[in-house]
């Protein structure tokens, strides 16, 4: 590799570090807003009497699961798009 190549592939990378950073950093805030965080505590209020403390899942878990994922993306959605 000679030194334009070298050069080429450290700015690459540079820019793709502090584009992943960026957006580490923007979910970083979005999980550690208090609305986010409300979010998390209604769905496991409303749920959590569903869970046993066993290692098995059960099939009751899934569509809870999906339920509370869907809500916490959505959310995490809107913000990226504000």
């Amino acid at each position: 590799m000679d030194v334009e190549e070298e050069s080429f592939v450290l700015s690459f990378s540079s820019t793709s570090n502090a584009e992943f950073d960026a957006v580490i950093g923007y979910l970083q805030d979005f999980i550690m807003d208090d609305e986010f965080q409300l979010l998390q505590r209604k769905s496991m209020d409303k749920y959590y009497q569903e869970f046993e403390d066993m290692e098995e899942n059960k099939l009751t878990y899934v569509p809870i699961f999906n339920k509370c994922m869907s809500l916490l993306e959505k959310y995490i959605e809107e913000q990226l798009l504000e």
